[in-house]
């Protein structure tokens, strides 16, 4: 989650970059679900069943579509919907805000959670994350064991999904949002065998973090810097790492490489989050229509050509 709005919160200003880096041709982007100027599509998870679930923010719905179906609406939820992690028997594990970004970082201290969503989009539990700001990307370590990204603290809590209990798991520097800057600090994290790799939005950075006993050893080591920028990412089965910007294109970070090209993605400004196809041949991404940097453009879900 990438915006100008939340870390206004956060430093009180904005900032204009510019970065010029090698762009990769392919076709444009298959829109396959649009919605009005204004609307937040923040995260998204592709389901055993093919369908993709997506959160749209400001409208506290978790939303669907399928290559039968096309989109529907899945579930309304009482709270702003960030990050969706898939658990099994079709649930989901839902973070969620209880008060949006744009209200600010001390307005959303201790009113964020973690909703246990049904396969049928019934929300039957609700843990309550009562320490953290601004949770965001997640993921699953072990089965009861949900690893939460805070973008507001710059660390990453660790919540047992059988007690409610949540705890710090993981804090650096590196984590941090930068004083000043409108962005957030640590934002997506996935693993990537004996490790996690995690971006931090403001500092634009790939992370990695060892994994000992699923517990971190030692300290985040850089990965890449992330020129284009870097909000929620995905990592294919031969480490390739694909990650939204927030801007107009989708970074691509080959093994060994220590920094990205580009992809571009017309018609996907503003992108939060990317999730490989099942064939592995594409990304689904999600689009804001550039919103939080002045952009007038339809969000909407698409499908991406992956270049080969």
């Amino acid at each position: 989650m990438h915006r100008r709005t939340l870390v206004t919160a956060l430093a009180g200003g904005t900032v204009a970059l510019s970065v010029t880096v090698p762009a990769l041709a392919q076709p444009a982007p298959e829109i396959l679900a649009r919605f009005p100027n204004g609307t937040f599509l923040e995260n998204l998870v592709v389901a055993s069943d093919g369908r993709v679930i997506f959160t749209n923010y400001f409208a506290r719905t978790l939303e669907a579509w399928s290559p039968a179906a096309g989109h529907a609406r899945f579930a309304e939820v009482p709270q702003h919907p960030v990050s969706l992690t898939a658990l099994v028997g079709g649930r989901h594990a839902l973070v969620v805000h209880g008060v949006a970004f744009n209200r600010g970082p001390e307005a959303m201290r201790g009113e964020a959670a973690v909703l246990i969503v049904e396969a049928d989009g019934r929300v039957a539990r609700r843990i309550a994350l009562a320490e953290a700001i601004f949770p965001n990307g997640a993921l699953l370590l072990a089965p009861q064991r949900l690893l939460v990204a805070d973008s507001a603290l710059g660390l990453v809590w660790a919540v047992d999904l059988g007690t409610g209990e949540a705890s710090r798991w993981l804090a650096d520097p590196m984590l941090a949002p930068v004083q000043g800057q409108p962005y957030p600090g640590v934002n997506g994290i996935k693993r990537s065998g004996n490790a996690l790799l995690l971006s931090n939005s403001a500092q634009r950075l790939l992370l990695r973090q060892v994994l000992s006993s699923e517990r971190p050893e030692g300290t985040p080591a850089l990965l890449a810097r992330m020129g284009s920028g870097v909000d929620d990412f995905d990592i294919a089965p031969g480490g390739t790492v694909f990650a939204a910007t927030h801007a107009v294109g989708i970074a691509r970070l080959l093994p060994g490489a220590s920094e990205p090209g580009v992809i571009p993605a017309p018609g996907v400004e503003g992108n939060t989050a990317v999730a490989l196809t099942p064939d592995g041949r594409g990304l689904y991404a999600l689009g804001t229509g550039g919103l939080f940097s002045g952009g007038k453009g339809e969000a909407v879900l698409a499908r991406i050509a992956l270049p080969a």
